[in-house]
């Protein structure tokens, strides 16, 4: 039987918190892979899910804004996700958990593809509500949500023992406003927060418009990181229901695990707030893989979002590019042989709304701001906090490729990451 394959998609968790997770660090990073390089295609959750549904860059799916979800369906691509083809393949399909901002204005929707759906329609209210197959459902708060996502996730792999199956769990946390269950409220309080790119004294590297920025509230950045620690000990908590109902029902040794989340978060770093930002607290997000015959392995392998589909349809034996080519690519071969060499040298990220694009390629970070024609250099090995950005290189060659890039799909994409 084909093996099964679970998403975990987190909600703006930065890379640096993965380590406070002890239960999902010790039996998914510390029995799979753990990638120090994972990136999301586009900084923000609605573009950086409708990525990861359909391997597309944004500036191939169109859909740059955070109310997601009404430009995805109009332009047909609900129609041709991971969900569609593996359901077509004979799986059966759940997704459990946020979606795309916008799906409270279409509560009757069931995305395609999706046997079981269980998507939160308002997420940043006290009371959201909860579409269950189109049927309407409240909870009391975002992380009853998530428990109460996770259970119905649980409910599906006990459920589904005999068959192959793919589910997405898609946790509201570790997004504001902060509410930690009270086992967990208390798990940080006064955690210590001063990195050293925390309100960058000097700003004249940068672009224009960051260079008179005021300093953020360090006691405010410092609140919301121990908010978001300690939510993630929830996340911790459901993580570790769901591999023991795996192992419980004789399924985990066949059971493909990417844990992700959607984009990262600055706090304060170069006096900074939020996400969107082409920088590695915003745009680097935790990116973990436990699989059948994977090798425990810490990777420096550049890894996108965009790479989770095709993995995924790899997994179940199906060609990645039948019918439409995919711009990211299958992880699979080099998961279980754990050879990266033949693998991506240069990688992609961009934010279509704000007109930046970022290129990775060995230890350096390119950064166009295409709207005012400035540039950021990056070398992450003497530099890892992008303090001083090279500005006597010459760039020349770094904009043309970031122009390639960014203006290629599919293979001709992958090619050029080569």
């Amino acid at each position: 039987m084909p093996d099964n394959v679970l998403w975990i998609i987190t909600d703006d968790q930065p890379r640096s918190t993965l380590r406070s997770m002890d239960q999902t660090w010790r039996r998914l990073a510390q029995k799979g892979v753990r990638f120090r390089q994972g990136y999301s295609a586009m900084p923000l959750c609605g573009p950086a899910r409708a990525s990861m549904l359909t391997s597309l860059y944004p500036h191939n799916h169109g859909c740059d804004t955070n109310m997601t979800h009404q430009p995805f369906v109009a332009q047909g691509r609900d129609r041709d996700t991971v969900a569609t083809r593996l359901q077509a393949a004979g799986y059966d399909t759940g997704y459990f958990g946020k979606y795309m901002n916008g799906l409270a204005q279409d509560p009757a929707y069931v995305a395609p593809g999706w046997d079981r759906w269980v998507a939160l329609l308002d997420g940043m209210i006290d009371d959201p509500r909860v579409s269950v197959d189109g049927t309407i459902r409240k909870v009391e708060g975002q992380r009853e949500f998530d428990r109460f996502a996770a259970r119905r996730l649980r409910r599906f792999i006990r459920r589904h023992q005999d068959a192959p199956w793919f589910a997405i769990y898609s946790p509201t946390a570790p997004h504001g406003p902060y509410t930690p269950s009270p086992q967990h409220a208390d798990d940080f309080d006064g955690v210590e927060w001063d990195p050293p790119a925390l309100n960058e004294a000097h700003m004249g590297d940068k672009p224009s418009w960051l260079r008179d920025l005021p300093p953020q509230d360090r006691r405010r950045m410092q609140r919301i990181y121990e908010g978001k620690l300690e939510e993630l000990q929830d996340v911790d908590d459901q993580v570790a229901k769901v591999l023991d109902t795996l192992r419980d029902t004789g399924q985990l040794r066949r059971t493909w695990i990417f844990f992700v989340s959607d984009n990262g978060y600055l706090l304060g770093e170069h006096r900074l707030f939020h996400k969107s930002q082409p920088y590695e607290e915003s745009a680097g997000i935790p990116f973990l893989v436990r699989g059948p015959g994977v090798e425990p392995l810490v990777s420096g392998a550049l890894v996108s979002q965009v790479d989770l589909m095709p993995t995924t349809l790899d997994v179940a034996g199906l060609d990645p590019d039948a019918g439409r080519d995919l711009d990211g690519r299958s992880m699979l071969g080099p998961l279980r042989s754990g050879d990266w060499s033949a693998w991506r040298r240069r990688l992609a990220v961009e934010n279509t709304n704000l007109d930046w694009v970022l290129v990775r390629e060995g230890s350096r970070v390119y950064i166009e701001h295409q709207d005012s024609d400035e540039w950021e250099l990056y070398d992450l090995a003497q530099d890892p906090h992008q303090l001083t950005s090279l500005q006597d290189a010459d760039v020349t060659e770094w904009s043309r490729r970031a122009r390639e890039l960014f203006g290629a799909r599919g293979i001709a994409m992958r090619a050029l990451e080569q």
